[in-house]
């Protein structure tokens, strides 16, 4: 990869992060629409709803989901202040920001948590949500063939 291939790169990944707060919902909601649009149009089939369609759709809300919690704690930092001056403006002064990717963590000094609560514990659901969804996903589609291709 070029240096400018990499720049581009990380360009993307950087917006991916900042604009998180703001694409997960609307990935979020695309996804509500069609997994609530596959069961209507299964029910009125007469068929089950739960087939792999479906959890791939759960799995896809449970991606975006971490999604969004990861990107809204890694961007509750300081925003356009410098680091100091964030800091000395929540009560931390002299003290620099440091950032944890897993679990989520932005703190100004050893006591200024920046991140909510709520964040990794959201994010780790969204997390086991996609992945029993996804799992869920391969035994609906074993099954389905094992009904159509029978040994």
């Amino acid at each position: 990869m070029t240096a400018s291939g990499a720049a581009d790169a990380q360009m993307v990944l950087i917006g991916l992060v900042l604009f998180g707060p703001v694409i997960a919902p609307v990935l979020f909601l695309t996804g509500v629409v069609v997994v609530v649009s596959r069961a209507v149009r299964a029910r009125r089939q007469r068929r089950s709803s739960f087939d792999a369609g479906t959890f791939v759709g759960l799995s896809f809300l449970g991606v975006c989901t971490a999604y969004g919690a990861f990107t809204t704690g890694l961007t509750s930092g300081p925003g356009w202040m410098s680091a100091l001056e964030y800091c000395a403006a929540l009560g931390f002064p002299g003290h620099t920001i440091t950032t944890r990717m897993f679990p989520v963590s932005v703190r100004c000094g050893p006591d200024g948590e920046l991140v909510e609560s709520w964040v990794n514990p959201v994010l780790v659901g969204g997390l086991v949500l996609a992945l029993a969804a996804f799992g869920a996903a391969a035994v609906a589609v074993y099954r389905a063939r094992r009904r159509h291709f029978p040994s």
